[in-house]
């Protein structure tokens, strides 16, 4: 019966996170399908005549893959604020049942809207690409996966990142030390095994970025294995990663506000 309760009020602190967020979906939706559009528009029509042809697939891949990674830095301003001003997360603290689901539940939370914007976003990519993508060559329970893994780990950064934030000053530091690195190296515009064919030092130094594996692993399901990093071993370091970041988030947060 316990573990009913707790379900049940973990269901409903997630429910009561979607429903304010469901004000602000459309908006939502708009505002990163207006940067997906234009950004695989560009690479897929423009960019050929500069001599990357057929970039606007491979650009598909590691765009979709980096729709939760920018959405997360909204996650953080809004956790952060809350921390320094309402403390909500302290109401939910308070509820019966153990401090740790109460964090997991809003991680949980996370992880619906990346992988709603996320989803919402195959269709306004694949219109883009129109003609360039065939449909048949890709792997749907591998996208699935893909994303699932990659929603999961930005989920538990989003907990990460804030427990390391002091106060809303400090924001710029997740953006400046965390997200843009992140993406910049993370193969948005390579692979991982292009960059190990020039610059080897460098591409074993890049294996520390769990954004690498997302996008190898985007890239796979959408275009084949070929000329990409192993799948199942991004889908394991994409694992690895989530768990350092949650162990990691609920460790600090615990100390930050002080609940067992």
């Amino acid at each position: 019966m316990k573990k009913n309760n707790y379900f049940t009020t973990c269901k409903n602190l997630i429910w009561s996170d979607l429903t304010v967020f469901k004000q602000n979906i459309i908006d939502k939706i708009i505002d990163v399908g207006i940067w997906v559009g234009l950004t695989v528009l560009v690479t897929g029509y423009v960019m050929p005549y500069f001599g990357l042809v057929n970039f606007g697939p491979f650009q598909l891949g590691g765009i979709i893959a980096a729709v939760g990674l920018f959405e997360m830095y909204a996650s953080v301003v809004d956790f952060v604020s809350d921390l320094e001003g309402d403390r909500v997360i302290n109401y939910n603290l308070t509820l019966p049942i153990p401090s740790v689901l109460a964090l997991l539940s809003k991680s949980a939370y996370f992880f619906l809207v990346y992988a709603l914007l996320t989803l919402a976003m195959l269709p306004v990519g694949y219109v883009c690409v129109w003609g360039q993508l065939s449909l048949m060559h890709v792997s749907y329970y591998k996208l699935a996966l893909a994303i699932l893994f990659q929603c999961v780990f930005y989920a538990c950064f989003v907990l990460w990142a804030s427990s390391m934030i002091d106060n809303m000053a400090h924001l710029g530091r997740v953006w400046n030390r965390c997200i843009f690195p992140m993406w910049l190296l993370g193969g948005f515009q390579f692979s991982w095994l292009s960059l190990y064919s020039v610059l080897p030092a460098l591409a074993y130094m890049n294996a520390l970025n769990p954004m690498i594996y997302i996008t190898e692993s985007t890239r796979v399901a959408l275009l084949g294995q070929a000329g990409y990093a192993d799948f199942w071993m991004c889908l394991l370091a994409i694992a690895a990663f989530s768990a350092l970041c949650l162990y990691m988030g609920i460790h600090n947060l615990k100390k930050r506000l002080d609940f067992v």
